[in-house]
């Protein structure tokens, strides 16, 4: 019998050197639950739907597992391959309502299923190598493109199942590695769109329009190293993935340039104010919003998913 282990963690907030507030976890409980075919692999994506079920996307396993919000399996689907349900490389994942989306990097395509992980359809990225999905508005999604320039584009759709989307073409990085233009995104109830860069420590703020409105970064992240623009591939990392909350705030999880690698999350205002940073227990390469005040977040093997409360 296959395990899945879910770690709950307790965020309980302090402060931090420097005058920015910040949580320290505590670990009360683990909650081990058993289902058939639940073990995880290696975990390239993590949604949440309102019902606080939890869809992970194993890279190795070439498949979604869908989970209660106890950790018990309840549905899967997947196998190696390029068909209808099929992955080659399921990574970053979304929830529009009752539709579940799934990128794959590697077939540029983005397959859509049902609550049920019934397959319903799927339509090909054009425009460059698809790196981020977010939900945009009630039914759109808005997708993250890497290209061989240093000007990124994101596509927002109006609806999950896809169709013509509007381009955003993002500000030049001014680097010269086009590597740098690598982002991730989140879109705000109004429509602002997100962009936190993997390589470079700036967030930038887009209307609804796709007009650039502000930008801004998180004091304290360590300066590049390696990291220099000599046309070289960019090798520390500045945000891992973004996320937005209810009350219209952006969490940011921070990379190898972040105080403690992997762990921060910083929660800014949208002006870019910085509010707290809340420090995870493991280094993480994903996060996810659930319930009110919930994150979930992959541990330092990519093989747990980890929930913590943030208060």
């Amino acid at each position: 019998m296959n395990v899945l282990l879910v770690a709950l963690f307790l965020a309980v907030p302090r402060d931090l050197p420097g005058g920015a507030a910040g949580a320290e976890p505590v670990v009360p409980a683990n909650l081990p639950v058993a289902g058939r075919g639940a073990s995880l692999y290696s975990i390239s994506g993590i949604a949440l739907d309102r019902r606080n079920n939890v869809y992970v996307s194993d890279l190795l396993d070439y498949s979604v597992k869908k989970f209660d919000r106890r950790g018990s399996l309840i549905g899967k689907v997947g196998r190696r391959g390029g068909g209808p349900g099929e992955f080659r490389s399921p990574g970053l994942s979304a929830v529009v309502g009752d539709k579940l989306i799934v990128l794959e990097r590697e077939k540029l395509r983005i397959q859509v299923f049902d609550s049920r992980l019934r397959y319903e359809g799927e339509f090909d990225v054009r425009g460059g190598m698809p790196v981020d999905v977010t939900p945009d508005g009630l039914q759109g999604i808005a997708v993250a493109l890497y290209s061989d320039t240093s000007r990124a584009i994101v596509l927002r759709y109006d609806s999950a199942g896809g169709g013509n989307p509007r381009r955003v073409l993002l500000r030049p990085t001014g680097k010269s590695h086009p590597l740098y233009a690598a982002s991730r995104i989140a879109v705000l109830a109004d429509g602002t769109l997100v962009v936190a860069y993997l390589f470079m420590n700036r967030v930038d703020l887009y209307t609804p329009a796709g007009n650039y409105r502000r930008s801004f970064s998180i004091p304290g992240m360590a300066p590049p190293g390696t990291n220099v623009d000599d046309g070289r591939l960019p090798e520390e990392t500045y945000f891992r993935k973004v996320l937005v909350d209810g009350a219209g705030r952006i969490l940011l999880l921070g990379g190898s340039q972040s105080p403690h690698p992997g762990r921060d999350v910083f929660l800014c205002a949208r002006d870019g104010s910085l509010l707290r940073t809340f420090i995870l227990r493991s280094r993480s390469r994903l996060i996810a919003r659930g319930e009110p005040g919930a994150l979930y977040a992959t541990d330092e093997t990519g093989t747990v998913v980890e929930k913590y409360s943030l208060r």
